[in-house]
């Protein structure tokens, strides 16, 4: 069971980190987890067309055969990064989930958390980059995205008077999201925290 309570005081438990628990990995595990390290860092910093079998092996320093070892090409690549992205978020959401009582709009306000509590430090913030370029580039990945969010959606119609409500709540946590990625208000942390009070009280149809 995910320990959401861990999770979710700590946001940066949302991502998969090059710590510790690495260690413990098998070695082909652990260079499978730097490769896709790597290919998120050229994402987001050269953007996709910089994503090549040459540039990913040599910036982790393995052979091109060595990389290959593992992705056989640049889309299953870029696929298994997708995965990654995907997986990380999904393991956030849950925790956000777990930690909402049963009650109108609990899944609304675990999009909410999910989308609030990620980009804090520098690592999160590439990581959003990453899932938004791919979603941008690869119709595949684009195409994904749009089906988790109409399921995660879907769930709002539980509580049908508010459906339009917890809609808007979801829309401005996306645009938060953004403007966190792209970092085009500034936004500081106080304010983020009453925005998020704000749009949780709205699930709540409780907000002033």
């Amino acid at each position: 069971m995910v320990d959401a309570e861990a999770i979710i005081n700590n946001p940066s438990g949302w991502f998969v980190c090059m710590s510790e628990a690495h260690k413990r990995l098998k070695q082909p595990e652990w260079v499978r987890t730097q490769l896709l390290a790597v290919a998120a860092d050229l994402l987001v910093q050269d953007g996709p067309e910089a994503v090549t079998l040459d540039a990913v092996a040599h910036r982790a320093g393995v052979t091109k055969g060595g990389l290959q070892h593992h992705f056989r090409t640049k889309q299953s690549l870029l696929d298994a990064l997708c995965d990654q992205l995907f997986d990380a978020f999904d393991v956030f959401y849950a925790a956000a989930l777990e930690s909402e009582p049963e009650a109108p709009g609990r899944h609304a306000r675990a999009y909410l958390k999910t989308c609030f509590q990620g980009g804090q430090t520098a690592e999160e913030r590439l990581t959003q980059r990453a899932i938004a370029l791919l979603a941008l580039a690869l119709p595949a990945c684009r195409e994904r995205w749009s089906a988790k969010m109409r399921v995660l959606l879907a769930e709002d119609r539980a509580d049908p008077a508010a459906t339009d409500r917890l809609f808007l709540c979801r829309l401005a946590a996306d645009g938060f999201w953004f403007d966190q990625l792209l970092d085009v208000y500034g936004t500081p942390p106080d304010r983020k925290d009453r925005l998020l009070s704000l749009l949780l009280e709205l699930t709540r149809g409780t907000a002033p």
